[in-house]
């Protein structure tokens, strides 16, 4: 034994054991072919597994479990006490007795950097990445890489055991972010609980100013929901009962309810073949063939026969409608326009009308913004905002959102109860800075499918015009055979969405309308044939990779069998 070491009796060395000098090991047990590097002290009742390394100036305390083919780097520490004090309540100094000793596990497989340090009771997981100099506080997933202090989630690497191309792809990746986030979510829950602020209040205030400043408006008023944001923007803006708000019919059905359920009448504008939002064409034929001027000046729809007063471009899979042209046609006839951002969160549009580019929600009078989980900024719940530049219009939306109040049981008029959870907004606020890289990622991801896309028969891809900065809430493509492609994707374990395969006007909630099939054909046709791509920040290219071969592999099967069912066809002479 080396005459350097400190190695006592009752240490279990497995065979090949490597030991350098300066080493102080008792009451531990060394699994076979271990190498254990200069100044290591690893005390009693702890385990360290087969073909370990354990670098210079490692301190393993006693409760650590260190499992087999476990890196262990340069001056690592691990923590077995979660409170460690020096003595004890009646000022005595603390002996083993007074110790609470905690377990810690480091699982197979895992690499553990330089000067980190492992605080008591947590898990690291098999094939677990630590980033040198970071601090696990809590525990960390198999095959994850963390780092930093406190260590947070960055990616996670693959099983080597496993094969990629048997994985799900799932249509929405939301576990990965919130991961990553952890200690910053807790931490706005954690405020809710030790301030009881759970309404109302700074952390509203601070994120309805932060969000409003994120997409360039004076004001944000955050809501319940983005349907509730919607209705009361609405509102705010003196759309009365009755009145004729013009809209889209290819959208989630909470456009058209905010509208209902403000009292005003929804009616239909057909979309654009390529963007999917609103046709500016198409709504300047509406306002000029379908809509005559009254005695008293005002616009009145020829359909319904009640005055037209509002527009909501719905800003369809986070790209912005054409806004110049549709405020040039809401300002030749005197309409408010309102936007349906529910899906574009820092989506942005180049306006010659101001000669730069503008964020959506900030370019009509007023607009909605949805916190759905699943957005590009989602909350862990339901949540809304309104943004807009005019201070009366947000002053409303906050008492329409608090029963109509002004101060607390003081009311201006009759409201509603749809105010956002405080710990709502501090996630939210957590989430925020994060956004602008999320939304690259997509626009990156969004570049990926079009590259692999350009070549492959059979699929339309989104369409980007040069004025739009789309953020990619959804990748849209539209195929002939919609349902067999979905069908093809979903046996290969590929997640996909249609949004949305029933326009509005022929939903059986708007059957009063009176509207039929062929109306809007354009978004009728799109209905039968679009098919949402998984599309998210985490979102690998070689995922996508594999969503494109598999595409295309559905497509050349499909040709195959028109061809084979072609020749199958006795020939004009034969049948004679």
């Amino acid at each position: 034994m080396n005459p350097y070491n400190s190695i006592s009796s009752d240490v279990k060395l497995g065979e090949n054991v490597q030991l350098s000098k300066f080493i102080n090991l008792y009451g531990c047990e060394i699994g076979a072919e271990t190498k254990i590097g200069a100044f290591v002290e690893i005390q009693k009742n702890t385990r360290v597994g087969k073909r370990c390394k354990i670098s210079s100036h490692t301190f393993i305390c006693e409760g650590v479990t260190v499992e087999d083919n476990v890196f262990i780097g340069h001056g690592v520490m691990f923590i077995n006490d979660m409170y460690p004090r020096a003595t004890t309540a009646v000022g005595a100094l603390q002996t083993e007795a007074d110790w609470m000793v905690e377990q810690t596990l480091v699982a197979k497989g895992a690499s553990i950097g330089s000067n980190a340090t492992i605080l008591a009771r947590t898990k690291i997981g098999e094939n677990a990445i630590i980033g040198a100099g970071s601090v696990v506080t809590k525990d960390v997933p198999p095959n994850a890489i963390v780092a930093g202090n406190p260590a947070k989630i960055l990616r996670f690497i693959q099983d080597p055991n496993e094969s990629e191309s048997h994985d799900t792809i799932p249509f929405l990746d939301l576990i990965t972010p919130h991961l990553e986030l952890e200690h910053e979510l807790v931490g706005a829950f954690r405020q809710g609980l030790h301030t009881a602020a759970f309404v109302g209040g700074p952390v509203i205030e601070k994120f309805e100013e932060a969000f409003a400043h994120f997409s360039n408006c004076s004001h944000a008023a955050t809501a319940s929901s983005g349907t509730d944001a919607l209705r009361f923007a609405i509102m705010a803006c003196g759309i009365e009962a009755g009145d004729v708000v013009l809209t889209v019919p290819n959208t989630f059905i909470a456009t058209a309810e905010a509208i209902s359920q403000a009292r005003a009448i929804p009616e239909f504008i057909d979309v654009d073949e390529r963007t999917y939002n609103m046709s500016v064409q198409m709504l300047d034929r509406f306002l000029e063939k379908q809509c005559v001027r009254n005695s008293a000046g005002a616009l009145i729809s020829l359909r319904s026969g009640r005055p037209v007063k509002a527009i909501i471009p719905v800003h369809l899979y986070g790209q912005m409608a054409d806004m110049d042209a549709i405020l040039d046609l809401a300002f030749k006839y005197g309409l408010t326009v309102i936007e349906d951002a529910c899906q574009a969160h820092g989506a942005e549009y180049f306006s010659k009308r101001f000669d730069r580019w503008m964020k959506a929600g900030s370019m009509g009078r007023a607009a909605a913004f949805s916190f759905y989980p699943g957005k590009n900024l989602g909350a862990c719940g339901e949540g809304g905002a309104v943004t807009t530049n005019d201070a009366e219009v947000a002053e409303r939306v906050k008492m329409l959102r608090d029963h109509g109040q002004v101060k607390k049981y003081f009311h201006s008029m009759e409201g509603y109860n749809g105010r956002l959870d405080a710990i709502q907004a501090g996630i939210l606020h957590a989430k925020l800075p994060h956004l602008e890289e999320w939304n690259g990622k997509r626009r990156e991801r969004a570049a990926e499918y079009n590259r692999l896309l350009s070549e492959k028969d059979g699929v339309k891809a989104p369409y980007e015009p040069q004025w739009s900065r789309a953020v990619y809430h959804l990748y849209v493509i539209r195929t002939g055979d919609r349902d067999g492609l979905i069908n093809h994707l979903k046996d290969a374990h590929i997640g996909t969405g249609i949004h949305y395969p029933i326009p509005l006007h022929l939903q059986k909630a708007y059957i009063s309308l009176n509207y039929a099939a062929g109306d809007f054909p354009v978004a009728e046709r799109a209905a039968g044939e679009i098919v949402s791509l998984p599309m998210y920040p985490h979102l690998t290219p070689s995922q996508q990779g594999r969503v494109v071969e598999e595409i295309a592999h559905f497509h050349s099967k499909s040709v195959l069998t028109d061809e084979s069912r072609e020749l199958s066809q006795p020939s004009a002479s034969l049948s004679a």
